[in-house]
């Protein structure tokens, strides 16, 4: 370990922090040599070499931001769940490196992004807020510590990640190494209302494919972001719109059958002003077939 950091930082501050276009794609091309031949240890070491590669994500050369792909790509296989720590900034650079006007980069990025969403459907699992809560005041009396942070201030790094807009803290009971939904939505409310094609197909995807996992539940977190949804069915681009139309689709059949379960239950009773509107919602519903026309 007291070998290993101070090669890294050598590494991040005399090369991939340089002003130099080549000394950052050699310095991005090493730790991610590092990263590989740690192996399982890479874990120890995230901190010290995953923010480098993300500040290069927006660098005006392009094939730093290539090479910054690549290198995130390399080091995201091996560490795997310990890369979901900066899940919110690589969801936010590869939002941005989808509309990237450079073909290599944006193909870098796609690698990339398939790589992350296989590491998310591993790791995913549902969370109930409450249930964590009760669980971490049980077992923990003191404040809220990140034992793989406490440390930092120990540490030399160059910089920090750069800072997401719209993202919050973890939630007590949460670790790191698991796809943290409720950290992620505000994010995700956020760049939902951009406007470029390229992007919007980005995000769609990614909510196609959460959605997809049956213990995230994403649909109770709809409310969040459909309104900006509901824009992409009017793009200039055919492949959002009827990406959109399938997504909105899918979440339509999933609200049929909440409210059929319910019904069997006799849960769904809805008073005052609401009723109306919920019974506009059912009839609509039913008449939809739970698709879109």
């Amino acid at each position: 370990n007291h070998k290993i950091r101070p090669l890294i930082l050598a590494l991040v501050n005399d090369f991939t922090y340089s002003t130099s276009g080549n000394s950052k794609n050699g310095g991005l091309i090493a730790l991610a040599a590092v990263a590989i031949a740690l192996g399982p240890e890479v874990s120890n070491y995230c901190d010290d070499i995953v923010p480098p590669i993300l500040s290069c994500f927006i660098d005006p050369d392009t094939r730093v931001r290539y090479y910054a792909c690549e290198s995130m790509y390399n080091v995201a296989k091996v560490a795997r769940t310990d890369i979901l720590k900066y899940f919110n900034e690589i969801f936010d650079g590869l939002g941005k490196l989808a509309a990237d006007p450079e073909v290599s980069v944006k193909n870098g990025a796609e690698l990339l992004d398939r790589l992350i969403k296989d590491i998310v459907c591993d790791a995913a699992t549902y969370f109930h807020p409450e249930l964590a809560a009760s669980e971490y005041s049980n077992t923990n009396r003191g404040e809220l510590s990140d034992p793989e942070t406490s440390s930092e201030s120990e540490r030399q790094i160059a910089g920090p990640a750069p800072r997401v807009p719209g993202t919050v803290s973890l939630l007590p009971g949460m670790k790191q190494t698991t796809f943290d939904l409720p950290r992620f939505i505000p994010l995700l409310t956020e760049r939902v209302h951009t406007l470029n094609p390229f992007t919007r197909m980005f995000l769609v995807q990614w909510i196609a494919v959460l959605d997809s996992i049956p213990d995230l539940e994403l649909i109770a977190h709809l409310p969040e972001f459909l309104d900006g949804l509901f824009q992409y069915l009017s793009d200039v681009n055919l492949d959002v719109r009827v990406a959109t139309s399938n997504v909105l689709g899918e979440f339509l059949k999933e609200i049929g059958d909440v409210i059929d379960l319910q019904r069997e239950r006799g849960v769904l009773q809805v008073k005052g002003q609401n009723s109306q509107k919920m019974a506009l919602a059912v009839d609509f519903l039913e008449g939809s077939g739970g698709g879109l026309n």
